[in-house]
């Protein structure tokens, strides 16, 4: 995947900085504007899209077609204001799904 296409979707506070690592990125203020700019991109064949959790939260089932393909990924992170949980909740989904068990399960 050398050469990939990145980019960063979510409020200007909290992907700004992706822009300083030469990451491109697309500050959006609602989920109809995050879900707008997740077509996009993926039509110019970005390749793995960060979305903040509370944008990826919010379109769960709208992005749900984009995990059927090894590409794009889309990829939540935390918010500026902190981790909501759902990151890693979907880490934990993806863990059990690809080796049969939560490897972070404390039980």
């Amino acid at each position: 995947m050398t050469n990939a296409k990145i980019a960063a979707v979510g409020r200007h506070e909290s992907v700004l900085l992706f822009s300083a690592a030469g990451i491109e990125t697309v500050f959006v203020n609602d989920s109809a504007e995050a879900l707008s700019a997740v077509r996009t991109l993926v039509k110019n064949g970005t390749q793995v899209i960060f979305l903040t959790e509370n944008f990826a939260a919010e379109l769960e089932d709208a992005l749900r077609k984009y995990r059927q393909n090894a590409y794009p990924i889309v990829l939540p992170i935390p918010e500026k204001s902190g981790p909501s949980g759902y990151s890693m909740e979907k880490i934990n989904a993806n863990m059990e799904k690809a080796l049969g068990t939560n490897l972070f399960n404390k039980e």
